[in-house]
C-alpha cells in the first residue's frame, strides 16, 4: 500500500550546498536538471517492497520515523519537487500504521512471552528451585522430600533402664 501511495515520490532537487530548493525555484525533475542541480532520493523510501518494509519497520520502532513521515507528507507526485505538507492525508496512513502495526506487534511479542512462560511453568511444575537442578539433583531432592514426609510406623516407648532412658530423653528433647 505504501509503495502505491509513495513510490517514486521521495525525490527532491538539491542545490550545491545540499539544501532542498523551494518549488518556486524548481518544480519538476526536468527543471532541476536544466538548472544544473542534483535530483536525489531520500535514504528511506517506498520505491519497492523491500525498502518499503524497511521504512515501515523504522516507523514501527520509532527510530527516525519522523523523517519518513515528513517525506511522505511533503510528496506531491513522481518527478515533482516536494512542498511542505502538500499531502496531509499521509499523516492518516502513518497514524493508522502506528496504531494497528505497533499494537499488533506489541500483542504478538507479549503473546510469545506469555506462551513461553506457560510452557516453562508446565514443564517445571515442581517449583522454581527445580528449574535450576540437574537430573540427579532432582532425584535426590524428591527422595529427600518423600523421606521427610514419612512418619514412624510405631511409637517407641521409653525404656525402663535408667541409662537408656537418659539417651531416649536426650534424643526426643526439643531444646
Amino acid at each position: 500500500m505504501g509503495v502505491q501511495f509513495f513510490g517514486g515520490k521521495f525525490f527532491k532537487c538539491i542545490d550545491e550546498y545540499g539544501e532542498m530548493l523551494d518549488i518556486s525555484i524548481v518544480n519538476t525533475k526536468e527543471e532541476c536538471f536544466s538548472k544544473n542541480y542534483t535530483w536525489e532520493n531520500s535514504k528511506i523510501t517506498f520505491d519497492h517492497v523491500g525498502i518499503a518494509y524497511l521504512a515501515l519497520f523504522q516507523v514501527a520502532t520509532f527510530e527516525g520515523w519522523m523523517e519518513v513521515m515528513e517525506d511522505a507528507v511533503d510528496a506531491r507526485g513522481v518527478d515533482l519537487q516536494p512542498q511542505r505538507e502538500a499531502n496531509l492525508y499521509a499523516y492518516l496512513y502513518f497514524v493508522i500504521f502506528i496504531v494497528c502495526g505497533s499494537f499488533f506487534t506489541l500483542n504478538l511479542f507479549i503473546g510469545v512471552i506469555i506462551d513461553n512462560f506457560n510452557m516453562l511453568k508446565k514443564k517445571y511444575e515442581g517449583g522454581v528451585l527445580e528449574m535450576f537442578l540437574t537430573e540427579s539433583q532432582k532425584h535426590y531432592y524428591t527422595a529427600m522430600k518423600k523421606l521427610g514426609r514419612k512418619k514412624p510406623q510405631k511409637v517407641i516407648k521409653r525404656p525402663m533402664n535408667q541409662f537408656l532412658a537418659m539417651f531416649y530423653d536426650l534424643s526426643n528433647s526439643r531444646r
